[in-house]
């Protein structure tokens, strides 16, 4: 009986720390891939009232550039994040990206999907992900 009660004190231990709350700011530079393409994700802004909160910023390849501005929106209390990817020049929208923030820890991650919707490139759905 001892053992079954600390086997469930420590699975409600790490269970509450895996599930931990997510950042309330994710401003800074992520850095990871899209796909296959290395990728830097710099979020410039971000709103600070309500349950879901703008963003901005840019999104680049590295190292070939194909800079980009980005705009979405970021929910703290759930970690969901969306935004779309940009053309510099025309602002026309290439990229839709649809992802969740782990919880808050040392190294942060981002981590989701994103859609080519420009016909510049093979359209679908792609993997994303990113830490910073």
């Amino acid at each position: 009986m001892r053992k079954t009660l600390f086997a469930l004190a420590m699975v409600a231990a790490f269970s509450v720390s895996a599930f931990g709350a997510h950042p309330s700011s994710i401003l800074g530079t992520w850095t990871g891939f899209a796909n296959q393409t290395a990728v830097q994700l710099v979020i410039i802004t971000q709103g600070t009232t309500g349950a879901c909160q703008t963003i901005t910023g840019t999104f680049s390849n590295v190292p070939s550039g194909g800079a980009s501005n980005i705009v979405g929106f970021y929910c703290p209390s759930t970690g969901r994040v969306a935004f779309v990817r940009n053309d510099i020049t025309t602002n026309d929208t290439f990229q839709s990206y649809s992802a969740n923030v782990s919880a808050t820890g040392i190294t942060l991650r981002m981590g989701g999907i994103f859609a080519q919707i420009s016909p510049n490139a093979p359209l679908g759905e792609y993997n994303f992900a990113v830490s910073k």
